[in-house]
């Protein structure tokens, strides 16, 4: 991976020199020429004109005359902070085979660098930690990329917080590219434990402990697998003066997902190995929490476990009891994820003594259906949340898709032989898992759902988003943690 540099004077030459057009006039073109030479600012300015520069993002223009290459983007001062990382994404793009790029980063932009900065180090993401055979040819040849600020636009706060978010996703994305036979509970759990040199303090249940501590449903759905279940409970106290946590995160983290006795079939199957995607996430976050330094208090909980089958596995038709000594009808093994979740959320309104909670999982098949990834189901029932959340989600470009989810529904989830039934009549969607959940939170809590289903994985590069583990939910739930006091 590239090494990002900010700096706020000139340096030596670079292979390409990227220039943001934000506006194509004889004042803009002056100030160029007085950082980079007054012929190359006429110069700059000549191609400017012939392309027909406007203001719009899209637009780009390359001079090369064999000795140096300069790209001119034409890009308007008033773009969003989304738009600014999928500039950066683009010009990542345009400069990837050469070895050292400069950007110059004009006033008016001065306040998107940060994020020009996060879209060129997601862009930069690669997983090739199994390709044995690749060659140098087959790597980018960019090493390093400068910032060049005019005077004045530096701000280092803004560039840090760029480098942690960045650290946070490519932190998660990593996780979820790992395959099954490597990260099981076990090794997901050990990589969290890691973080502790960060000031996490982790704490990590197995075996009997499980059990001690309440986590019942995530023992049982573990439990046919050699690779035996892990509970991690990840704290960060930016605040230790006060005992409260101003949010407490939980994660599903099926490691792997075979459906259980329930067994997927062959096309269901893909992509299981990232199931543990809501748990990357949260892990994710909490991680860019402590590069940062935030002065909130921060829980994750993650319930980590491979459904398996085999002849201790769960079965339908089972009662199984929960943590909050709920009984669970069991209808479909490949429902599993909710079970960890229900453990985990009374974990975290008990143990954690959580007033808010925000969980994620990759949880239903028809939300993946629905949205294509393009959206994460929202669920909750407090308005002042879900409005966050979903501001949230439209600043991070993870964006959200707010669901029906209200009393109504609530009956459709009684058993007639259990407290209550894992499926809503035979039905596996999105409000119907909530509802599911909803049994094992505190009413006085404030707590939403997020089904993230065929958002934590593409099968297609899309800008700043690469083939694979996305990483989804990192930038979200750190732009949500920005607005918490």
């Amino acid at each position: 991976m590239a090494e990002f540099v900010t700096i706020a004077e000139n340096i030596e030459k670079a292979d390409v020199l990227v220039v943001p057009v934000v506006k194509s006039n004889k004042a803009f073109w002056e100030r160029i020429g007085n950082v980079y030479g007054a012929k190359n600012g006429e110069r700059f300015s000549r191609a400017a004109d012939n392309r027909g520069f406007s203001e719009k993002s899209t637009e780009t223009v390359v001079l090369d005359d064999g000795t140096e290459r300069v790209v001119l983007a034409a890009l308007s001062g008033k773009v969003s902070a989304r738009e600014a990382v999928l500039f950066g994404a683009a010009v990542y793009r345009q400069v990837k085979e050469s070895a050292r790029t400069e950007v110059f980063v004009p006033t008016e932009l001065s306040a998107k660098a940060a994020d020009i900065l996060l879209g060129m180090e997601l862009e930069s993401y690669r997983f090739d930690k199994y390709k044995t055979r690749m060659k140098a040819a087959d790597f980018p040849k960019l090493e390093q990329v400068y910032f060049h600020f005019e005077e004045g636009g530096f701000n280092a706060g803004k560039l840090a917080e760029a480098e942690a978010l960045a650290n946070g996703v490519r932190y998660a994305r990593d996780l979820g590219n790992e395959p099954g036979n490597v990260l099981t509970p076990e090794a997901f759990a050990g990589d969290v434990r890691r973080l502790e040199y960060l000031g996490l303090k982790v704490d990590v249940f197995s075996g009997g402990d499980l059990k001690k501590q309440g986590f019942n449903l995530l023992e049982e759905v573990g439990r046919a697998s050699a690779n035996t279940p892990r509970a991690v409970v990840a704290t960060w106290r930016g605040n230790p003066a006060r005992r409260e946590f101003d949010l407490v995160l939980v994660g599903k983290g099926i490691t792997f997902d075979s459906g259980g006795i329930n067994l997927k079939n062959t096309q269901n199957l893909k992509d299981m190995k990232t199931d543990m995607g809501g748990a990357a996430a949260v892990i994710g976050a909490l991680k860019v929490q402590a590069l940062l330094k935030s002065k909130l208090n921060v829980a994750a909980v993650l319930g980590l476990a491979e459904n398996g089958i085999g002849g201790r596995a769960y079965r339908p038709e089972d009662i199984l009891t929960s943590a909050s000594g709920q009984t669970v009808e069991i209808v479909n093994t490949d429902a599993e994820g909710r079970l960890v979740l229900a453990d985990c959320l009374w974990y975290a309104c008990n143990r954690l003594k959580a007033s808010r909670i925000v969980n994620l999982a990759t949880l239903t098949g028809s939300t993946a259906y629905v949205f294509k990834g393009n959206y994460a189901a929202l669920l909750c029932r407090d308005g002042a949340l879900s409005e966050a959340l979903l501001a949230a989600g439209k600043e991070s470009g993870e964006e959200l898709w707010q669901l029906p989810f209200d009393e109504k529904f609530d009956k459709m989830v009684d058993s007639k032989i259990a407290d209550v039934r894992q499926l809503g009549q035979g039905m596996s969607d999105s409000t119907l898992a909530a509802c599911f959940l909803k049994r094992f939170v505190k009413d006085k809590v404030k707590w939403a759902h997020l089904d993230i289903a065929g958002c934590e994985t593409s099968d297609k590069a899309k800008p700043a988003v690469p083939a694979g583990a996305s990483g989804f939910g990192v930038l979200l739930l750190s732009a949500f943690m920005k607005g918490l006091k």
